[in-house]
């Protein structure tokens, strides 16, 4: 009988960050992947940001994702011979002057300078609707999701250790972790927001959030350097295009862009812009968010053989890279998990 050491079920960015890092700690892998139309990776503007802007808050565990994220994407763009990480601040657009008091308050009391800088006064830029200003956030960017995955897909077919077929729970066996003939020490799942369709894990409170964007031209704009943020985000690509996202639809999990969906951005647009633009495309994905907003990691409470890696959501980019390392970790050494993402917290649910 074949063996591995691990089989991973999904090439999104949990599996894909998940699968290099066992992979540097030699240890064999075997990916099983077919995309699917709805992947939420194929469409995410990839953005890594520590503060909430809503509120003015570091996100959970900023302070160690975001170094480890930085570190780990330079590295893979060196060790994939590609580029797909971008350092660019993001400019908050300050709804109403009762939030640029919130946000400078909580710059000079909470420490929160650390991240934010360059407050702006109002109407600085001409082509935005900043009559209450700004500040940037730094550092923060955004990770080119699709080149990340497909460098990282031709490597893996270089390593000989991509299956392209869809998994089939039928030929699962779980008890002693056999798939179609092949024995592995783990088979970690990594399918995205289809966990929800997986026998084995579907216990856990799942989320899906359906999001679309556009990818919008705007004539008069070549590029913006920041990443404007107020209600949406508005991310600049270069050559006078920008992509506009996100909605967040808990009732869908399809790639089809919806009439409201579509209206809602618009919407936003016109509330930043003050230049014309033209939509060039319109996409949508399903997020793989979860009940409580922190990711789903750890074994499977009967079948020991089976693991999930999943849930990073809406704030993967900057926590995918530290939580990999460390559920590797936890693969390899038996470390304890984070309690906020070791799925025993829901044991009660299976």
């Amino acid at each position: 009988m074949k063996s591995v050491d691990y089989i991973i079920v999904g090439q999104g960015l949990a599996g894909t960050l998940l699968a290099h890092d066992l992979i540097e700690k030699k240890q064999s892998v075997l990916i099983i992947d077919k995309p699917h139309a709805a992947m939420a990776s194929k469409v995410a503007a990839g953005l890594f940001n520590p503060v909430g802007v809503k509120r003015c808050i570091r996100s959970w565990m900023a302070d160690d994702f975001l170094p480890v994220a930085i570190e780990r994407y330079k590295f893979l763009e060196k060790k994939l011979g590609s580029t797909f990480f971008n350092i660019n601040p993001i400019f908050r657009l300050f709804p109403n002057e009762a939030n640029r008091k919130q946000w400078q308050g909580k710059c000079s009391n909470e420490r929160m300078n650390d991240f934010i800088s360059d407050f702006e006064p109002p109407n600085s830029y001409s082509f935005l609707k900043d009559e209450f200003g700004g500040a940037s956030i730094y550092p923060a960017g955004n990770l080119e999701v699709v080149k990340f995955l497909d460098a990282s897909r031709l490597f893996f077919k270089s390593e000989n250790c991509l299956i392209e077929d869809k998994f089939n729970f039928k030929l699962l066996e779980a008890d002693v972790g056999v798939y179609k003939g092949i024995q592995a020490k783990k088979i970690i799942f990594c399918e995205g927001f289809r966990a929800i369709y997986n026998p084995h894990f579907k216990y856990l409170p799942f989320s899906p959030t359906k999001g679309e964007i556009l990818t919008i031209r705007i004539p008069k704009l070549e590029k913006f350097e920041k990443i404007v943020s107020k209600g949406v985000y508005i991310l600049p690509l270069g050559d006078h295009l920008y992509r506009v996202g996100a909605t967040f639809n808990h009732l869908e999990r399809d790639e089809l862009v919806t009439t409201e969906g579509i209206a809602y951005l618009h919407d936003k647009i016109k509330q930043i812009l003050e230049e014309e633009y033209d939509v060039v495309s319109e996409k949508a994905g399903v997020r793989p968010t979860t009940r409580d907003r922190k990711p789903f990691l750890g074994e499977h409470p009967k079948h020991k053989k089976l693991a999930i890696f999943n849930g990073l959501g809406t704030r993967g980019v900057i926590q995918g890279p530290y939580l990999s390392a460390h559920f590797t970790t936890f693969l390899t050494t038996s470390e304890k998990l984070l309690k906020g993402a070791d799925i025993q917290r829901y044991k009660g649910l299976f």
